[in-house]
């Protein structure tokens, strides 16, 4: 959802703005002399913009969510077993 609010307006009550972006998830489309100056929006909503601009990384998560649905997962610790090593396997020997 989406409010218009002059930048005048928005710059006396930016404090309560950003509180209601949070709670309200809605976002705030600034104008200035009547012509759009700008956008105020959660960091969710913006991230969320980044990453839909970003086609190949859609087309990642795409890719990602339908191994997931077909069980085509690795576990961490098998594709990284030495990450998953107690220390204690791992101590150095000196010579």
């Amino acid at each position: 959802m989406e409010q218009i609010t002059p930048v005048s307006e928005a710059r006396a009550t930016l404090p309560q703005l950003i509180k209601n972006i949070n709670r309200t998830k809605r976002h705030y489309l600034l104008t200035k002399n009547g012509r759009m100056a700008g956008v105020l929006m959660s960091p969710e909503e913006y991230e969320t913009l980044e990453v839909m601009a970003d086609s190949d990384l859609v087309k990642s998560l795409i890719r990602a969510e339908e191994d997931v649905q077909r069980g085509r997962l690795v576990r961490h610790q098998d594709l990284f077993p030495a990450a998953h090593r107690s220390s204690s396997h791992t101590t150095r020997r000196h010579a």
